[in-house]
């Protein structure tokens, strides 16, 4: 299985975070896996290394420009004085990233979004990547749906998502993920602007319109605790630093629900 994996960072935290985060895939990911840095002109940070591509992300997706432009002066589509999850601006730069590596990667069979406040913490074999990556489905993705809520619980957590470029659906998937941004339809949504609350809304057509399948490793795989990324399998090597845990580099104790399998890893006990 050839994979790639795609990151981006925001201008100024290269060396806060982003550098640790690939630097740790680079050693301890399968070494056949190859590595794509999207990023917004900020070429103070490049620096050569062979598994390593640098791509301006504003260069190769004119849309994108053109979206952030149309709304730079929207407080609406900016998220100012509301919620986060309201910044459609903000986040649209992740799906363009995403959706431009779908487009341009043949030869591969996965893109993997791995967020740069990621650390991989031992080494990866290939076959968990293997394992983590069905043939049979279109994404990978860390659910946080729960049938016992009331609202169904909420969309997923995106810091890690794999993209079946094998799938016969997922050229079409992608074209409808980047035309809702284009043709602003992503602000008809009701339930938030950000690329996870997108993801999910397309995801679900697709499941329900095309039998598309997604393989959930969050939820409906039975991981618990709200911290879905560190506690699920991939909590086996990989930490993600979300939110405020940016500043310590690391998850806290109580993020971690630990299942047995997470228990026996040196770097969980230390928690």
């Amino acid at each position: 299985m050839k994979i790639k994996v795609i990151t981006s960072y925001k201008p100024g935290t290269w060396n806060n975070y982003a550098k640790r985060a690939v630097t740790s895939v680079l050693k301890y990911w399968p070494n056949d896996v190859d590595v794509y840095i999207y990023h917004e002109t900020q070429t103070q940070d490049i620096f050569e290394q062979p598994r390593i591509k640098w791509v301006d992300l504003h260069e190769v997706q004119p849309e994108l420009v053109k979206f952030k432009q149309r709304h730079k002066d929207d407080p609406v589509a900016n998220g100012l004085n509301v919620s986060y999850i309201w910044n459609a601006v903000r986040f649209a730069n992740k799906v363009f990233c995403v959706t431009h590596a779908i487009k341009t990667s043949d030869g591969y069979d996965y893109v993997i979004w791995l967020d740069a406040d990621t650390y991989t913490f031992r080494p990866m074999p290939t076959e968990f990547l293997e394992n983590l990556l069905p043939r049979d489905t279109m994404l990978t993705y860390l659910g946080r749906l729960n049938p016992d809520q009331p609202d169904r619980g909420k969309d997923p957590e995106c810091g890690f998502v794999g993209y079946n470029l094998n799938h016969p659906e997922i050229h079409s998937y992608n074209n409808d993920w980047e035309k809702m941004y284009i043709s602003g339809d992503v602000f008809k949504l009701t339930l938030g602007w950000t690329d996870c609350s997108t993801l999910w809304h397309l995801s679900k057509i697709y499941q329900k319109e095309k039998g598309v399948k997604v393989n959930d490793i969050g939820r409906w795989k039975g991981v618990r605790g709200h911290h879905v990324f560190v506690n699920s399998e991939l909590g086996l090597y990989i930490d993600h630093f979300k939110g405020d845990r940016k500043e310590d580099k690391s998850s806290r104790a109580d993020d971690i629900r630990k299942s047995p399998d997470i228990a026996k890893v040196d770097y969980w006990k230390d928690k």
